[in-house]
């Protein structure tokens, strides 16, 4: 693997050095370096010849963030990069597009929209690489460009230190270096999909749409359907589960069966020397996330739980403004979902193959609660009732109460007996209280992604906020300090599946090697051991256990 030498006296490049270490692109000292980083807001003065010479020699020199604009007017940097700088923009949002030569830079990129200043290039060269362009105006300037015949390159974004904190640019600079050292990605991987009709659609889709990613076979028990979006290759239909593990064609196994036999499946992949996706929650003991754990490690697999709570943008925006202290320490997190309706009578609701009601529908606000509150869990008490739906064997109402190691709390409730409106999740702090509703986090009827209302039993209560300017509306999120002040906080980003954010990341480790950040066992055991003490605490009445 190439190693890097990042140069830089910004404060906070070392979460951008932590990136490239993850993905395999450093550290290294200068003199061993493949290639040179440099983020600088001062001149390089004396330095400047030393980079030319290490260009000369076939060793990248990037210069990105401040350092161009910081160049003065005769650099001979500048001249061999063949962009000459000119003036600087005052900062607003930018739309990233890919340029002539950028779209592998910009595969499967988010829809990243940094807010800064740029600068507008007064002069390119004929044999500058265009990488990723900005619109200015009514022309197209490129912000990244690489010169291969002098080894130089620029990236005029990562001034400002929300920018240069930001995941998604560490992604593109990391696809820069990778450019510029011509490294390329690895070919479609083949993935064949196990699972019921309903969990298996959504991560179908998500497959489908990912560059790099090729779905190869599916068995999920269903009548053949070709897929208006599959592309001219539909994925073949395999009757024996057994088959599907063990064909040598495919990569990598996604699980989205019922609860009750995702740890049987996931292992037998594994054993086949596949890479695994699981759908969460992985298992229903975390003694068996250990189990899978080791299995991985030893077979050098990679082990992934899709995990759909964590990846909602109005959700995002709520843990943004707690992380900014927004309401001062956390003391009490509460999350609701469900709505009075009588249960399909679906697996879903079979508490012996859903694993209960929390397992099936509170894993996710479970998944939120624990990112939200970065502390171990004391003890988890439960509780539920059975008292209308007896047509099905899950609680009609579950309770979970989480008592973390620095005195905060945090409630959950998943219900088929509530029709009021309720906030789905709620954070009370020492300075205040945040509040966000939006569409019902819960599953579709059939367990297939969030249901649009109105009615359905997973479509949850109507927006707590409909009709109230002092509450936030659908998918909003609102900031109430103790002196009264009310602050509605915007949910950034387009409504992007949770599954195709997943996939995406999935497929940048596979075919990038990028790292996949917040998808392993370490965030997925968790959640495992609380659901487990829940159902282990509703069965003694309620008792506080520690999760394992």
């Amino acid at each position: 693997m190439p190693r890097i030498h990042l140069v830089s006296n910004l404060p906070g490049v070392n979460a951008l050095g932590d990136h490239l270490r993850a993905a395999g692109l450093g550290p290294t000292s200068a003199r061993s370096a493949d290639a040179l980083l440099v983020l600088i807001d001062r001149p390089l003065d004396h330095v400047e010849q030393e980079l030319l010479d290490r260009a000369r020699k076939s060793v990248p020199v990037l210069l990105a963030g401040p350092t161009v604009r910081s160049l003065p007017a005769d650099s001979p940097l500048a001249e061999s990069s063949g962009l000459v700088p000119g003036r600087a923009t005052p900062p607003y949002e930018l739309g990233l597009r890919a340029g002539p030569q950028g779209e592998a830079i910009m595969a499967r990129a988010a829809d990243f929209r940094p807010r800064e200043s740029w600068v507008i290039p007064e002069k390119i060269a004929d044999d500058v690489e265009r990488l990723i362009l900005v619109r200015h105006g009514m022309t197209d300037h490129p912000i990244c460009t690489w010169r291969p015949s002098t080894g130089l390159g620029m990236f005029t974004l990562g001034t400002g230190p929300e920018v240069l904190a930001d995941p998604a640019y560490h992604r593109l600079v990391g696809r820069w270096l990778r450019h510029c050292l011509g490294e390329l990605d690895a070919p479609p991987v083949g993935i064949g999909l196990l699972g019921t009709p309903d969990l298996a659609a959504t991560h179908r889709g998500a497959i489908e749409v990912t560059d790099g990613l090729a779905l190869t076979a599916i068995c999920d028990g269903g009548a053949p359907r070709p897929a208006p979006h599959a592309g001219p290759r539909a994925p073949r239909r395999v009757e024996d589960p057994d088959d599907l593990v063990n064909d040598p064609e495919l990569a990598v196994i996604v699980v989205a069966t019922p609860t009750h036999s995702r740890l049987e499946w996931a292992g037998r992949a594994l054993e086949a020397d596949k890479h695994v996706v699981v759908q969460g929650p992985l298992c229903m003991a975390a003694a068996d996330v250990d189990q899978l754990a080791e299995l991985a490690n030893a077979r050098s697999r990679v082990l992934a739980v899709h995990a759909e709570g964590p990846g909602d943008p109005a959700y995002q925006a709520l843990r943004a403004a707690l992380g900014r202290g927004a309401v001062g320490e956390p003391l009490w997190v509460a999350a609701h979902c469900g709505s009075r309706h009588r249960p399909a009578g679906s697996w879903h609701d079979d508490e012996r193959i859903s694993g209960g009601q929390l397992f099936d529908r509170g894993a996710g606000a479970i998944e939120q609660i624990l990112a939200l509150v970065d502390e171990p869990v004391e003890w988890v008490s439960a509780s539920s009732v059975k008292r209308v739906w007896y047509h099905v064997s899950n609680a009609d109402h579950s309770r979970l109460l989480m008592r973390f190691a620095g005195g905060a709390e945090a409630q959950v409730i998943v219900s088929d007996l509530a029709g009021a409106p309720r906030p789905r999740l709620e954070v009370l702090g020492s300075a205040g209280a945040l509040v966000l509703d939006g569409a019902a986090a819960d599953p579709g009827a059939d367990g297939d992604g969030p249901a649009a209302r109105p009615g359905g039993r997973h479509a949850g209560p109507p927006a707590f906020g409909d009709g109230d300017d002092d509450l936030p509306g659908p998918d909003a999120v609102l900031l109430v300090t103790h002196d009264g002040v009310r602050t509605r906080y915007p949910v950034a980003g387009a409504r992007e599946s949770s599954a195709v954010r997943f996939y995406r990341e999935l497929a940048d480790l596979l075919v990038s090697g990028w790292p996949l950040r917040g998808c392993g066992v370490e965030a997925a055991r968790p959640v495992v051991a609380v659901l487990e003490a829940a159902v282990r605490s509703a069965a003694a009445g309620g008792e506080q256990i520690a999760p394992r």
